[in-house]
């Protein structure tokens, strides 16, 4: 980190040196909790925490740009997303495949971070091919240039015993 690193160059530029940036992918950094068969490091909790302790001990906004990536960015895929999600997902943000940012968008102007109040809606397109995604989020960590994104929104749940 110090080799490569400047955080009083990163503080006046108000974002983290590509260099860094490049240095961090290359020694899988982004990818720390990845399976090692999806391009990752594939550290547990307890590491994956102590590594970005010391790189925040370093660059607390290198820290934060790793840990919002991990932590919340692609962590939902990580922990709840299909195989097939993530085969597609994980690759591109540890880096095997591509250098994909995650970011996590659950803060509205309305509801703050209360999750379970959240207005945003998601609904399957009439055609059941995407889904179409109406609200509004704020705060979003990495959101200005993070090329995939974690959203919280609410979804339409047909109940089984009524049928609505």
């Amino acid at each position: 980190m110090q080799e490569i690193n400047n955080p009083l160059e990163n503080d006046k530029l108000e974002r983290v040196e590509d260099k860094t940036l490049d240095a961090l992918w290359e020694t899988g950094a982004f990818a720390l909790q990845v399976p090692e068969e999806l391009g990752g490091i594939g550290l547990n909790n307890t590491q994956y925490a102590r590594m970005v302790e010391i790189v925040g001990a370093n660059d607390l906004g290198v820290g934060i740009t790793l840990g919002s990536h991990q932590s919340i960015g692609y962590k939902g895929i990580l922990l709840f997303g299909t195989p097939e999600q993530k085969q597609k997902y994980l690759p591109r943000v540890s880096g095997l495949e591509k250098r994909d940012v995650a970011a996590f968008c659950l803060t509205e102007p309305t509801h703050g971070s209360d999750a379970n109040n959240i207005r945003s809606r998601a609904e399957l397109s009439p055609d059941g091919k995407h889904w179409i995604l109406n609200g509004s989020k704020i705060w979003i960590s990495g959101g200005g240039f993070a090329e995939i994104m974690t959203v919280f929104a609410q979804t339409p749940v047909k109940d089984e015993a009524t049928g609505r």
